[in-house]
């Protein structure tokens, strides 16, 4: 049976855009301060002697020192984003139940724009720059409530729901190539200092306009009693709860090649890409920018490339996509991992292969992280939608802790079997959710 003719979208409503500025400033701070943070972690926090001015810095330092058994002020930067990815695993969840619980998602919201704010505050400083990273951590685990609350807007069978969520996604990889490369250009002109307090400022804004928008912006009640969804049983709820844990190891692995663009690649571009513009060597944090616009484009792509296959074949199911797709991601650590091999002898890797490098990866996760995002949304029960949307980041969480530990040891691996292993991880994580398939053709409790 033919799906009925579309009907024209009404125009959205106003909370979304309110919503919308709030979370393309998240992601200008965010990305902004990560692609400066691991460069500032390297060359300056932990290359600076002990007893200097990171009071608690030497405390985390011999914590890491211990963790990653090396001093290396590069291996302990990785660490260092691996060690924020763990701590959001716990925090994630509990802020996702508090704002289900109790918050509700309006405040919960807000709460997690307030540490986002503090953040890039406190890293600005030297003396407050421990202060920073709970606050990283705590804002990250209650903003994921913007996520919920786009589809608060609407009902279900909406057809604006589909554009909203478009809409937050290009405003989302816009700012993340206007914030790393304005924030890594002050970062890199007029010192780190200037690049941290650049995103802190955007971030204010963000914060405002969402308080502004206030009275426009969903707010359903808590569900303090717990209730679960009209006729699942628990064990429907524990089967349920299951499905979902298991997808998250399995995602994590195949999106850990995106996640390391977060982490060490910017080490590592910074160490063997040529980075050479019209006489000019631009900044490391900029290869985040790179990514950021190759996404927007390879996402309009993805976005025009499936209503084609959809009007000749129907629409595929979400499984089908995520591998097959994932198929084309694992050839983008093959790219620099050969790269490697053909500079081994020395010299420079053109930044071609880098561009190479990003089109296959973000070409692959323009299908795989909405469509992954819709499964969990699917598989969710309706009065724990902030505890999805939480589930769901800790894909990239764990992502970005594996990512961390590969990082850490890059200076003893190598470029070529750095590159190698994350082609083998996103393998295995392929070939295991081949294998959970049949896991997944139970049916969801009422939603």
């Amino acid at each position: 049976m033919s799906d009925p003719a579309p009907r024209p979208l009404k125009a959205h409503p106003a909370g979304l855009y309110f919503i919308a500025a709030a979370q393309g400033a998240w992601y200008f701070s965010r990305y902004s301060t990560q692609a400066i943070l691991v460069l500032y972690l390297a060359h300056v926090v932990y290359a600076a002697p002990q007893g200097g001015a990171f009071p608690g810095v030497d405390t985390l330092r011999r914590l890491l020192s211990w963790e990653a058994q090396t001093a290396n002020p590069q291996a302990l930067a990785s660490t260092t984003i691996g060690l924020l990815a763990l701590c959001m695993i716990p925090t994630q969840i509990f802020g996702g139940f508090l704002s289900d619980r109790f918050l509700g998602r309006r405040y919960g919201a807000m709460t997690g724009l307030v540490f986002l704010t503090l953040a890039p505050v406190f890293w600005a400083f030297d003396t407050s720059f421990i202060l920073a990273l709970p606050c990283f951590v705590l804002g990250l685990s209650f903003a994921v409530n913007l996520f919920a609350q786009v589809g608060d807007l609407y009902a279900d069978d909406d057809p604006r729901r589909p554009d909203a969520y478009q809409i937050m996604s290009l405003v989302q990889e816009a700012a993340v190539i206007i914030g790393p490369t304005f924030c890594g250009w002050l970062a890199a002109r007029y010192g780190w200092h200037y690049g941290f307090a650049a995103a802190g400022s955007v971030m204010l804004a963000g914060t405002l306009a969402y308080g502004m928008g206030w009275r426009h912006l969903p707010s359903p009640a808590p569900s303090r009693d717990g209730a679960r969804p009209q006729g699942a049983s628990p064990l429907a709820l524990l089967r349920l709860g299951m499905r979902i844990a298991l997808l998250i190891p399995m995602l994590a692995m195949i999106f850990i090649c995106n996640e390391q663009i977060y982490d060490t690649y910017l080490i590592w571009g910074e160490q063997h890409y040529d980075r050479h513009l019209f006489g000019w060597v631009f900044p490391a944090s900029w290869l985040m920018s790179l990514d950021a616009g190759v996404s927007f484009i390879t996402q309009i792509m993805a976005i025009a490339f499936w209503r084609f296959y959809m009007r000749r074949r129907g629409m595929p199911g979400e499984w089908g996509q995520i591998v097959s797709f994932g198929m084309i991601g694992l050839v983008a650590p093959l790219v620099l991992a050969y790269a490697s091999v053909l500079h081994s002898g020395g010299g420079q890797i053109s930044m071609s292969w880098g561009l190479m490098f990003h089109v296959v990866n973000d070409l692959a996760m323009a299908t795989i992280m909405p469509i992954s995002l819709a499964l969990f949304i699917k598989l969710a029960p309706v009065s724990a939608k902030s505890m999805a949307a939480a589930a769901y980041a800790l894909v990239a969480r764990l992502a970005d802790i594996m990512a961390g530990q590969i990082g850490q040891n890059l200076p003893s691996w190598g470029s070529t079997r750095f590159w190698l292993l994350h082609t083998a991880i996103m393998a295995i994580g392929l070939a295991l959710l081949i294998a959970a398939r049949p896991l997944y053709k139970i049916g969801n409790p009422q939603t």
